[in-house]
């Protein structure tokens, strides 16, 4: 807390204290002051007040300010200065198990979390790239990549726990966009690029070595650039022991698992939009974008076995299984009921619908649903394909589901549920809203909360019926188009927040806090709760919001009225132990990753606060970023730690609740909340 000094600072110039380091009660106050730990010894203040014969209220003051720095002392775990090992530290980050992890221009580290001790250091390893930097989740590893001054430069994955590298790209010029883990084999798959080539590679976490790795074609466009990107759009699916299918753009691949090698690969001349595999039938089902032919291809060999009466009337829209296994066929012109036994349609008319854009499976029918920019239409239908009802929808209907009370369509202009009898509005007035709402559900009421646009609904899953509870609601610098995610706090009501707001609304409809955090230089320590906006191929629309709405409404809408997300009450079951062990049966297992569930499960969503970084301007005085820890109940700040850079390097552990600062490009510290 370094405002603490330059008020220490002004009291001794007030008093005119001849001697600062009697007063402090260190042998060097320069030293005092650069190590900024304020130990305050009692007996020395006490004596130098009696003297000056100060005011009982300066004394008030001086010792406010002692409990204060004593205070601050106690929240720091620990500190090191990595100027002898790194010289300037560029970043930090956190690995899976919580180990802190430096990159400077003299290598890079492993901090043990819990007491500051460096753990490995790997001195050739200099000025890594911080956007490289990459944790594969759930496990030891860590990706990064590293350009030596002379020579290519490489991709490492290295064991965070010791510093192993256990892949090496070396002068290949290899780079990992995405992986996949399949924890029943005990196996990472890496999808790998090399210039514009895409690369798959098989990792074997029994023995930390490659199993293979292949060639899957050249690739273009942004996907070169952007760490995180998949090619892989399809599946993957394994047909038996070891034929394993995947779809990319316009390429599926066959390969063959143990040993890599692809079985058979099939060209398409356009993106595909659909890959199933049917269990029913052995047979692989291919849609192609704009088609007017349903493939079908063997798995096993690659063969085409489509029947001569699949083609379709239009252009395929999707294809996808229903619970009975059989196929749901959707295109422009209609959409029908494919049989795998036989490949035939089991009706004789397709069902169609103006715009038609996706059909939904229920146990009432299927739900077709038709969208256009302004207007659109929905249907139900028997599932021997007989019209139940269709209805008009003005605007664009951006979100549809069923619920048990019938249809939730949310559009641009309207919103509303429609009963699965007649299709007849169960709301008795549309609600509009203008962005996608906050959603969370009220536990005692057994209702879901919706924001938006200033007012708040309270909606009852089971009667259907949607009440307005609060209206002309202002939030501080909440706009329209702010991506606000709601949260139910037990007892006290609902959490409307985003990076930098945060208030609270009772369950009578009144505001208990509202505040707004000016965001910092960087607020690269937070994960963002929001995604902006929904993008439309082919619409011009301009609708604003969080997508985690859309998520939590599809989560309400199936019956899971409680997720991770809502929870208040944090756990700390450090007893249990999981962890990812590997191996051909439970006498022979291997132990890959284990930590405590505490590491895991006390996370930042299940605890009564919520973590904000902020800047603060002050009068005649530069400006300063903090770490609020913030009481989500009351809206009071419970406790707040000073980043002294203009731009902050930190990492917040919303698990530990820790927060690990680097200062000065060398000192790095933690800090408990």
């Amino acid at each position: 807390m370094q405002v603490s000094l330059l008020a220490l600072d002004n009291i001794i110039k007030k008093y005119n204290i001849k001697n600062p380091t009697k007063f402090v009660g260190f042998s060097s106050y320069n030293t005092y002051k650069s190590l900024n730990i304020f130990f305050l010894f009692l007996a020395p203040l006490n004596n130098f007040i009696i003297h000056k014969k100060i005011q009982m209220k300066t004394k008030i003051l001086l010792l406010f300010i002692l409990t204060t720095f004593l205070g601050h002392a106690q929240n720091k775990l620990w500190e090191r200065d990595l100027k002898s090992e790194l010289y300037q530290v560029g970043w930090i980050k956190q690995s899976n198990e919580g180990n802190i992890i430096a990159s400077g221009a003299k290598g890079l580290l492993a901090i043990n979390s819990t007491n500051g001790d460096i753990i490995w250091h790997n001195k050739e390893l200099k000025a890594v790239d911080k956007n490289t930097f990459l944790s594969i989740e759930g496990l030891p590893f860590i990706y990064i990549e590293y350009s030596p001054l002379a020579g290519k430069t490489r991709g490492l994955i290295m064991n965070s726990n010791n510093g192993d590298i256990v892949f090496d790209t070396k002068d290949e010029g290899y780079r990992i966009k995405n992986y996949t883990v399949l924890h029943d084999r005990g196996i990472v798959l890496f999808q790998l690029l090399q210039n514009k080539n895409r690369k798959l590679m098989s990792f074997d976490l029994k023995t930390n070595k490659t199993n293979w790795i292949i060639d899957l074609g050249e690739v273009g466009g942004l996907l070169t650039k952007l760490l995180g990107s998949s090619f892989i759009n399809h599946g993957p699916f394994f047909i038996g022991e070891n034929n394993y299918i995947i779809g990319l753009k316009d390429e599926i691949y066959a390969i063959n698992f143990s040993d890599g090698k692809i079985i058979w690969k099939h060209e398409t001349k356009k993106k595909i939009k659909a890959l199933v595999y049917s269990n029913n039938n052995n047979s692989l089902y291919v849609g192609i974008k704009k088609s007017n032919k349903l493939l079908v291809l063997n798995p096993n060999s690659g063969e085409d076995i489509t029947p001569g009466k699949l083609k379709l009337r239009g252009t395929l829209i999707d294809v996808m299984p229903d619970e009975t296994g059989d196929l749901i066929l959707v295109e422009t012109e209609g959409f029908n009921i494919i049989d795998p036994k036989t490949n035939l349609f089991k009706w004789k008319k397709s069902f169609k619908i103006d715009f038609l854009d996706q059909v939904i499976p229920h146990e009432k029918g299927m739900i077709a649903i038709g969208k256009d920019e302004k207007k659109g239409s929905i249907a139900l239908v028997s599932n021997e394909g007989e019209k139940i009802w269709d209805t008009n929808v003005d605007g664009y209907a951006y979100y549809i589901t069923p619920t048990s009370k019938g249809v939730l369509y949310i559009s641009t202009e309207r919103s509303n549920i429609l009963d699965y009898e007649k299709g007849k509005d169960v709301w008795k007035r549309d609600v509009k809203f203008k962005s996608i709402p906050a959603v969370t559900f009220d536990e005692k009421e057994n209702k879901v909360v919706l924001f938006e646009n200033e007012k708040g609904y309270k909606f009852d899953l089971e009667t259907g019926v949607i009440d307005l509870f609060a209206e002309d609601i202002e939030l501080k610098e909440v706009k329209r188009k702010t991506p606000l995610v709601a949260e139910y706090i037990k007892d006290e009501g609902y959490l409307l927040y985003t990076d930098q707001h945060m208030s609270l609304l009772s369950p009578n409809g009144k505001v208990k806090y509202t505040s707004y955090y000016k965001p910092a230089s960087s607020v690269e320590g937070l994960v963002g709760v929001a995604q902006l906006g929904l993008a439309f191929a082919g619409v011009d629309l301009d609708i604003k919001g969080s997508m985690d709405n859309i998520t939590m409404l599809s989560s309400l809408s199936n019956g899971a009225y409680r997720t991770s997300k809502d929870q208040t009450d944090g756990t700390s079951e450090s007893s249990e132990i999981v962890g990812l062990y590997v191996g051909p049966d439970e006498q022979n297992m291997k132990e890959v990753f284990s930590v405590t569930s505490k590491r895991f499960f006390n996370s930042k969503r299940i605890k009564n606060n919520q973590f904000i970084v902020t800047k603060i301007k002050r009068q005649d005085l530069p400006s300063i970023h903090k770490i609020l820890m913030i009481n989500k109940k009351t809206g009071n700040v419970d406790t707040q730690i000073e980043l002294l850079d203009k731009i902050p390097n930190y990492v917040i552990d919303e698990i530990d609740n820790v927060v690990f600062l680097n200062e000065k490009n060398h000192m790095i510290s933690a800090h408990k909340f």
